[in-house]
């Protein structure tokens, strides 16, 4: 089997090609590098997002330090306020500015992965790599680009059945409204995901929308029939899964990559009620959080997220939240933890033997040893994730909602360390764990 060669840059991109930005200086050596750095601690200034300001300023130097030491100074014990207006309109004007760098660095003579490095989405640098643009897709090399154009069907359109046999190398390229998915399903369950996919980002909006930005990014995913194809397709892109795995979430390619064999193998076996649906919810959620938090510092970047050195719960923790979701034609329904979350509690937790493990051991937890099963199972760790994520959010909303979601955002700005537990959340961490404890064991 000949299977689908994709770009390490294929979906690192965005709507803008900004081909014809203004040109900025594109190294700090430069001069005047530092006035749009400035620029962009004025805005976060100006709308409270300061520790966002603080870290910006801390990295000017030259005839503009004086600013940036009293932006500094400015924000001293000040708390941010985000906002989904706030923080994307810093997003977009830190992604104009890196634009414009990419235009610099071009025009200076830069080799073209220079340029994309700095700007994923500069035209020129990606025309001379040989790679072209498709919407629901993004950037992607010559002969893809002529495989998928081929293939792609917009889902607003009416259509039938295409009377072509479908395969890996012949995939369903199914584009919606907000996520682009690419499978070998029959077509009546690929119709079907497409749907439930789009109906997934309104609803994840409609609850979180007022901190995540929404970004206007390739949401990009690879849903394969069989296990084996899912194996071999993850091998080539370079993130080789096992056949046991269910679907990650790969930041680097700003894409999601689905087993549904091995989905819909654990959904009999757990009698679930659509075992496929929850994958896709859990690791879309990862999507729409990491590009809705770090926009174009997506892609490589992601990688930074991998030293984090605390709070990597919280990354499982709000895609754990979205797996009970239910969604039929135009309604809704999010009532908890889903039954394997549930049953995890029950089985370790409650009942004459059972005991609630502490929440700082794993709260100390970075990447690394998030996904390492100390002190507790990696079982029981997305159970715990998920069940604060689901208390602060929705239980107890009025409390920890606004806590939580700051300690997301700061998260994916690599920034937890600059207030603790008690600071965010405007209570003990032991206090917390005493009444989310006796929470917790209640959930069936």
């Amino acid at each position: 089997m000949r299977f689908l060669q994709l770009s390490i840059l294929t979906v690192l991109a965005a709507v803008c090609l900004n081909a014809q930005a203004e040109p900025l200086p594109y190294h700090p050596s430069q001069a005047g590098y530092h006035d749009a750095d400035l620029e962009l601690a004025e805005y976060c200034l100006e709308h409270k997002l300061f520790s966002e300001a603080r870290l910006l300023c801390e990295k000017i130097s030259g005839a503009r330090a004086e600013r940036a030491k009293e932006i500094i100074a400015g924000c001293e014990a000040r708390s941010d306020a985000y906002t989904a207006e706030a923080w994307g309109g810093y997003l977009d004007r830190r992604e104009t500015v890196m634009a414009r760098r990419g235009q610099g660095a071009h025009k200076a003579g830069q080799p073209a992965q220079q340029v994309l490095s700095i700007d994923p989405d500069h035209a020129e640098a990606r025309a001379a790599l040989g790679h072209k643009w498709l919407d629901g897709m993004g950037w992607l090399s010559a002969a893809d680009h002529e495989r998928f154009s081929k293939l792609v069907l917009k889902t607003a359109d009416p259509h039938e059945k295409p009377e072509r046999e479908v395969s890996w190398e012949q995939p369903w390229v199914l584009v919606g409204a907000h996520f682009t998915l690419v499978t070998d399903l029959d077509w009546k369950r690929a119709l079907k995901y497409a749907g439930l996919l789009d109906r997934f980002h309104q609803v994840f909006f409609e609850l979180l929308g007022d901190v995540i930005p929404q970004r206007r990014q390739p949401n990009l995913v690879w849903c394969c029939k069989d296990a084996a194809t899912f194996v071999k397709f993850t091998e080539a892109m370079g993130f080789a899964m096992t056949e046991s795995n269910g679907g990650t979430h790969v930041g680097a390619l700003g894409a999601v990559i689905i087993n549904a064999e091995r989905c819909d193998f654990v959904g009999r076996k757990n009698k679930a009620r659509d075992n496929l649906a929850r994958t896709l919810y859990h690791e879309c959620a990862h999507r729409l959080v990491e590009s809705g938090l770090r926009g174009r510092r997506g892609g490589w970047g992601s990688f930074e997220l991998a030293g984090s050195k605390e709070h990597a719960w919280i990354v499982e923790s709000i895609a754990v939240v979205f797996e009970d979701l239910q969604i039929t034609g135009s309604k809704h329904k999010l009532k908890g933890l889903e039954a394997q979350r549930t049953y995890t509690i029950q089985k370790y937790w409650t009942g004459e033997k059972g005991k609630v493990p502490a929440l700082k051991p794993v709260l100390a937890q970075g990447y690394a040893a998030f996904a390492e099963g100390t002190p507790i199972s990696v079982v029981e760790k997305y159970a715990l994730a998920g069940s604060v994520a689901w208390y602060c959010l929705f239980e107890k909303q009025g409390a920890y909602r606004q806590a939580y979601l700051e300690l997301l955002v700061d998260y994916y700005r690599i920034d937890t360390g600059r207030r603790d537990f008690d600071a965010r959340f405007g209570v003990s961490l032991k206090d917390f764990e005493a009444e989310w404890s006796a929470w917790v064991v209640k959930q069936k």
